[in-house]
């Protein structure tokens, strides 16, 4: 037996060795509070940008409120500054590897040697920069790695790095002269910009072919959706459309709570269809403040302590019902509902063929014929596979001859097997107008076009008016069979872009009649019939014989 000293001494060891370990952990923590930025574990969206980012000149993240975009941005300028991933460990012999803290790490993605001036801009100096920006950026950065200077408004807007790079921190009520007094190599623009202040700065990073990274909710800002996010620009990454449950974290403290609860897969994913969505099919988003979904949880026989303890679903009800497209689903207003949601750019956008359309592919125009605007024509080829592609557009102000005429003039030249040309059903109801614009005795503008392409053997026929099923048409040729599209879009016909991006359901859940011109030629097309046939072989031109044998005829 142990003598009661020797107890005693055991028990000190021990009490000395948890102290010991106590001092480690405490190390440990206090090590990764002020190192954060090599702890960074990015959610799956975030590794999509800092991928993205790479390649581009210009990012743009619009996403819902509360997924991790300020920690995501906090963590590239820092990377920025650092010249290197911290949260990006690698081996020595990764391309470009940087050596720090006795590891390897990843390049940063900016790309530009020599010292480096970052800016950080964003909407005011105390709520946005001042409780938002400076804090997160504190406390990802790596402590003892920079001095700060402070403003007149007491914010820290100057941060010098050991190794010579720099932060300058600014405001968007600072006045738009300042935005373009120097030269810097990456900015990032926390919230939308306004386009003088944007400007300014774009013009300062050109030199030295520096990086533009904008997070965002679009809430504000208008200009954005054009010029940067709608742009189809070949140097712009967009990642847009990042609802909130992106938030990783967020959303599996929602999804325990609801397992707990004796929710099953099936009933979480209606419940988190019930929370965003008003239509799932129609993407519009909830207006009822999370009442329906609270509604089916009780339903289930949930109880209310545990339905109190859902994150999302206290957050949706704290949101203005107008603001939920811009701060749950992170799209702007006039985006909400698109029509065509299934459309990828990544996707459904490709190259023109290099040599042309195939001979023996069939092909039909389409138009959406106006009498006080751009026609819109498109024409549409389908291969020996029933794959189709939109293969050419028209956008013109042009009169029913010159709509015929431009038509057989694309066919001709690039030799297409085109027999029939669709067309809107009320070309053939505009004689009134045309009457009471130019006098009487005119034809209308179907008889028109028709015989004018009668002369080149191409048959014009009436469109049909079955939008609804057009559209459940286009949506089912978009996503395929096993995720293999049977509609493609050549990437020349830049009208189809503008509105497959601004097409939308009305307030009454309908498709708007704006941006709907290509479109109406689109889900009309896929009620043609169009198919693959192979191409009536010509019948051998026989001799011709002056004499009365007709034994060679087989007669």
């Amino acid at each position: 037996m142990l003598s009661e000293a020797r107890k005693a001494e055991l028990i000190r060891e021990k009490e000395q060795i948890e102290a010991e370990m106590l001092r480690d952990l405490e190390a440990l923590a206090a090590d990764k509070d002020a190192n954060l930025c090599f702890h960074y574990s990015p959610y799956a969206w975030q590794r999509r940008l800092i991928e993205g980012i790479r390649d581009k000149n210009t990012t743009v993240v619009t996403s819902s409120n509360k997924i991790g975009k300020t920690a995501m941005g906090a963590n590239i300028v820092i990377s920025w500054a650092l010249g290197y991933e911290p949260w990006n460990e690698v081996t020595a012999d990764y391309p470009g590897a940087v050596q720090a803290r006795g590891k390897y790490y990843a390049p940063d993605s900016l790309g530009i040697a020599g010292k480096r001036k970052i800016v950080i801009t964003g909407e005011d100096w105390k709520l946005h920069i001042g409780e938002t920006l400076i804090p997160e950026l504190k406390k990802w950065a790596p402590a003892g790695e920079y001095t700060t200077k402070k403003n007149e408004q007491g914010v820290e807007y100057i941060w010098n790095w050991k190794n010579g790079n720099q932060f300058v921190i600014m405001c968007y009520t600072q006045d738009d002269k300042l935005f373009e007094s120097f030269r810097c190599q990456g900015a990032w623009f926390d919230e939308p910009p306004p386009k003088t202040k944007y400007d300014g700065i774009s013009r300062g990073l050109l030199l030295d072919r520096g990086k533009k990274l904008l997070t965002m909710t679009p809430l504000a800002q208008p200009w954005v959706l054009d010029d940067l996010v709608l742009s189809n620009r070949k140097d712009i990454f967009v990642l847009d459309r990042l609802l909130i449950t992106e938030n990783e974290d967020l959303y599996k403290a929602d999804c325990d709570i609801l397992k707990e609860s004796g929710l099953d897969e099936g009933n979480i994913e209606l419940f988190f269809d019930k929370l965003l969505y008003k239509d799932k099919e129609k993407d519009l988003p909830v207006t009822d403040k999370g009442k329906s979904s609270e509604h089916y949880l009780e339903s289930l026989g949930m109880t209310d302590e545990n339905v109190s303890r859902l994150l999302l679903l206290g957050f949706v009800k704290d949101v203005d019902p107008e603001d939920v497209p811009t701060r749950i689903f992170g799209v702007f207003k006039s985006l909400v509902g698109r029509v065509l949601k299934q459309f990828d750019m990544e996707k459904h956008w490709i190259e023109p063929f290099p040599k042309g359309v195939p001979t023996d592919w069939p092909v039909i125009a389409m138009i959406d014929f106006h009498l006080n605007k751009p026609q819109a024509i498109s024409f549409h080829a389908v291969n020996e596979q029933n794959v189709k592609f939109i293969i050419h557009e028209i956008w013109e102000n042009l009169s029913p001859e010159e709509t015929a005429d431009a038509i057989i003039r694309y066919k001709e030249q690039n030799v297409l097997r085109m027999k029939e040309v669709y067309i809107d059903p009320l070309s053939k109801g505009d004689t009134q107008y045309m009457k009471n614009r130019f006098g009487s005795g005119l034809e209308d503008s179907f008889s028109i076009i028709e015989k004018r392409l009668a002369k080149h053997r191409v048959k014009l026929k009436v469109a049909s008016k079955d939008k609804e099923s057009g559209i459940r048409n286009v949506w089912k040729e978009l996503t395929g069979t096993n995720g293999l599209p049977t509609y493609y879009v050549f990437d020349t016909c830049e009208r189809h872009q503008y509105e497959i991006n601004r097409w939308v359901y009305d307030e009454h859940g309908k498709p708007a009649k704006e941006y709907d011109d290509m479109m109406e030629n689109w889900y009309r097309a896929t009620l043609t019939g169009l198919k693959y046939k192979e191409p009536v072989k010509a019948r051998p031109v026989l001799p011709v014989s002056n004499t009365s044998d007709n034994s060679w005829m087989g007669v």
